[in-house]
């Protein structure tokens, strides 16, 4: 069985807990590293794009399975300078709309 964890975020300044499964926080903590981003900014991107008939934890699932699929995929084409024009992380904030 999967162990669940429950996090305090800060959302706009508003304290909250979330509960997700380890893995799950194991994820967005990879992805908030390789984004150069803290939890809680990407917590607050997360919920300030969401669908409002989706939950937050909901939308936070989401988000990092569309993270992820757009990682392996190969969509993400470079421009002459070398930087992505998209990265998972928009295309993923995109995703949960």
């Amino acid at each position: 069985m999967t162990e669940l964890s429950s996090k305090v975020i800060f959302i706009d300044n508003h304290k909250t807990s979330m509960r997700l499964a380890n893995a799950e926080w194991e994820a967005i903590d990879n992805i908030c590293k390789r984004e150069n981003i803290k939890r809680n900014t990407l917590i607050g991107m997360i919920n300030a794009r969401k669908n409002s008939q989706m939950g937050l934890t909901c939308s936070v699932r989401l988000f990092s399975l569309i993270y992820y699929y757009q990682m392996l995929s190969k969509q993400h084409i470079k421009n002459t300078k070398g930087s992505n024009l998209t990265t998972p992380m928009f295309d993923a904030i995109r995703g949960i709309i």
